[in-house]
């Protein structure tokens, strides 16, 4: 009606093109918009989409190209022209032409959605999918239902083995487009990573079921069903996808390892070989080295590193590799020149120090380990990587926790945009039991990170640790309806029920936990215990035996049962579940819960018996003498506690809390020598508030007042919340003479009130003075 009103009205032209297009006519479509161009070349309108259906329908990408280019040279600026352009050029892996596109466009449109789109697209291209991320972000941020963008994203937090966050894009962009098939291959081999196989499946079946799926949907189907043990169905995914690709080097590298896992490693091996013989990939070969070292062949992976050092001689991967095979054959010199060779090819290559480090701990120089961390990080000062290895190694040779936690924030703030420094952060301020500070680190990671799921649950747990239990019943919510298939989130909101004391609704949360992923043992451990919370111990005990009948060789539901007999004094059924567990697992852990639980019956004979077989059994195992020194210091046996504790230091001399414990028993004997073993104690693991404490009662015991004074005071500067320092830093002023002194730190305890449970002893000392 309207090109009857006025013949060749463009834009009703334009449309009249498109409707013929959509119906298949597309040589139809062209001469309409051809005539359309030629009154006016530089129609906009037309243009585009004459190069839309040349490169779509024609799949003629040359003419599509040209098409664009004309409206560009009538219309420079036009953003959706150049952005086809700069597409059509990045299928054809044109790169430094994409590049040059992209420069134009963000003269034109810096802030264009297209413009941005592209850029993070060649980002994930150079595999810097950080920037990737950011960029995606920025765009999720006007348009959060943009399927392109999410998959993007969600492929970046796939690369970075983000998989939570992966899930959560991924996931939404399927649910927008259904017909995305690459946004649901991400979305299947997400849920393969995170161990979810009948979601992999559920996510591949509509591809699965098209008359003829292709072989990646076939082969990603078979890794699912290897993992929920169904060989059958696994094989005959793995069949079908060869004959549909059957020069695929993926689905053959994937079908090989799928052999493997089912036990026919030599044809697993064999096929390997052939694929990473004929392919240039790497793939196979990595698989390979992966087999060999399954076989315990390290002589095997050698072999495959050095086909896949010819495949990248210019990458420290294969040295890195063979740094590893030559440390499993003990080969520590082979291992130090294999990883200084990596770090030749890439002074950057961070896993290269990494591994030295971890050698030279091995020859007990910390020290050395130490600079090479430090001399990575003044060369690579955004390096969040190497300062969580420095921290970790901080932790691990005794430094104080303030300059643990100062490295770790170093890590945060060398890059904020991380997710997993301010994760580790907020960790180690939760195991420190510094709920403020932990919430204040959780929230400066959700500023930098609003949409990070892990993050959140972080957030979720400081609030837990910092008493804001509402706050946390809150994220965790969120958390649940973000990811309505995810255990872990019905997990730790039942923890914050829990916190507030509304059990029913923590059993809720635990039965939604346990119907997603009914194997979860900590969802089962968790119910069970919830049970005698709620003094229920009978429905304990149901959850104990179904997981004894799920897992017969797991000790986890005989511990569990031995537990809930123990809630309700059920001494000999505690006992008979401990032994039983004991038959499946022979850990220190499970003896000393049997030892107690004989104790608590009143079989001490037995129960000394049982420790003594044991120790004997296990003559290198200290932890159960360590367990048994600590039951007689509970019951102020101070001979009997101070012979397991040094039994402990006949296998390990330089165990730093037996020696404090020897110490501190000797002090109170009156015994010599308590001084030197506090010494040598603080010495192996310095600025320790308890260490620190025993120090100076050893000196104080031994006469040496004044410098017992000064290592107490130094003790309550690394835990000044500690009252039961200052107490005794107040006798030692008393015992001294110094009563204003002693007065002063009285005081002090006298105003914590309630606080403090020792006030009455406050009390009388302050009237002595």
């Amino acid at each position: 009606e309207a090109l009857r009103l006025r013949a060749g009205y463009a834009p009703a032209m334009v449309l009249k093109a498109r409707v013929a297009a959509s119906e298949g006519q597309g040589d139809a479509a062209l001469a309409l918009l051809d005539q359309v161009i030629a009154i006016d070349p530089g129609q906009v309108p037309a243009g585009l989409l004459k190069g839309e259906i040349l490169m779509q329908v024609k799949q003629d990408t040359e003419a599509a190209v040209a098409a664009f280019r004309a409206v560009l040279a009538a219309h420079p600026g036009t953003v959706q022209a150049r952005a086809s352009v700069a597409n059509i050029l990045f299928q054809q892996r044109k790169f430094d032409e994409v590049k040059a596109e992209l420069a134009q466009l963000k003269n034109t449109a810096p802030t264009h959605p297209e413009t941005l789109l592209l850029e993070a697209k060649l980002a994930f291209n150079d595999k810097d999918y950080k920037r990737t991320r950011e960029i995606t972000d920025q765009i999720l941020k006007s348009f959060p239902n943009n399927v392109r963008v999410l998959e993007l994203a969600g492929a970046a937090e796939y690369r970075m083995k983000g998989y939570v966050q992966a899930e959560a894009l991924l996931g939404k962009a399927v649910k927008l487009a259904p017909q995305q098939v690459l946004s649901r291959f991400l979305l299947a081999q997400t849920y393969l990573r995170t161990g979810q196989p009948s979601k992999t499946i559920e996510a591949l079946q509509p591809v699965l079921d098209n008359s003829r799926p292709d072989g990646t949907a076939l082969a990603l189907a078979g890794e699912a069903y290897l993992q929920l043990g169904d060989a059958k169905r696994s094989e005959d995914a793995f069949q079908r996808a060869l004959k549909a690709a059957p020069q695929d080097a993926r689905v053959r590298t994937s079908a090989a390892m799928a052999q493997m896992v089912r036990g026919n490693a030599s044809g697993a091996i064999g096929e390997l070989e052939a694929v990473a013989a004929g392919d240039s990939g790497t793939r196979a070969d990595l698989a390979l080295v992966s087999a060999r070292l399954r076989q315990n062949d390290a002589d095997g992976a050698l072999k495959a590193i050095a086909g896949l050092e010819k495949k990248m001689p210019d990458q420290p991967l294969p040295l890195q590799l063979r740094g590893r095979v030559l440390l499993l054959k003990k080969d520590l010199p082979g291992a130090a020149k294999s990883y200084e060779a990596a770090l030749s090819k890439d002074p950057a290559y961070f896993p290269a120090v990494a591994s030295l480090a971890a050698l030279d701990m091995m020859d007990k120089k910390p020290e050395a380990a130490r600079a090479r961390f430090d001399a990575y990080i003044k060369a690579q000062p955004k390096s969040w990587q190497a300062r969580l290895a420095r921290a970790e190694l901080e932790a691990r040779t005794g430094a104080p926790a303030a300059t643990v936690l100062a490295t770790l924030r170093e890590a945060v703030k060398a890059n904020p945009s991380e997710a997993q420094p301010h994760l580790v952060l907020v960790s180690n301020l939760i195991n420190s039991g510094d709920g403020t500070a932990a919430l204040q680190a959780a929230q400066d990671a959700t500023a930098a990170l609003p949409n990070n799921l892990e993050v959140m649950d972080a957030q979720g747990r400081a609030e837990l640790v910092s008493g804001d239990n509402q706050r946390a019943i809150s994220t965790f919510k969120k958390l649940a309806s973000l990811q309505p298939r995810n255990p872990q989130h019905e997990l730790r909101l039942a923890e914050a029920y829990i916190a507030t004391k509304d059990n029913d609704a923590a059993a809720r949360s635990l039965r939604r936990a346990a119907e997603l992923q009914p194997d979860n043992l900590a969802v089962m451990r968790s119910l069970a215990k919830l049970s005698v919370m709620q003094n229920k111990p009978q429905e304990g005990l149901v959850v104990a035996r179904d997981m004894q009948k799920r897992f017969p060789k797991d000790p986890a539901g005989y511990s569990l049962e031995g537990d809930i007999e123990v809630s309700r004094k059920g001494w000999d059924a505690a006992a008979l579940a401990f032994r039983t567990s004991l038959q499946r697992a022979d850990t220190a852990e499970t003896v000393a819960r049997l030892h107690t639980v004989l104790m608590a019956a009143g079989k001490t004979s037995e129960a000394d018996r049982l420790a003594a077989d044991w120790v004997k059994q296990h003559p290198k195992d200290t932890s159960l003498q360590y367990f048994l020194g600590d039951v007689a210091l509970a019951q102020s046996d101070w001979p009997r506690a101070e012979a397991k504790y040094r039994a402990v230091l006949d296998v390990q001399p330089e165990n730093a809390l037996a020696l404090n414990n020897v110490a501190w028993l000797m002090a109170k004997q009156g015994k010599p020598g308590a001084v030197v073993l506090a010494e040598k104690a603080n010495t192996l693991l310095p600025d320790r508030a308890p260490l620190l404490d025993t120090w100076a009662i050893a000196l104080e015991a031994d006469n040496q007042l004044p410098k017992a004074i000064e290592t107490q005071k130094r003790a309550i500067a690394l835990e000044p919340k500690d009252p039961g320092l200052t107490l005794r830093l107040a006798k030692m002023y008393i015992k001294a003479g110094d009563k204003p002194r002693a007065r002063a730190e009285l005081d002090v305890l006298s105003k914590l009130g309630e606080k403090f449970a020792g006030q009455a002893e406050v009390a009388s000392l302050l009237k002595t003075l």
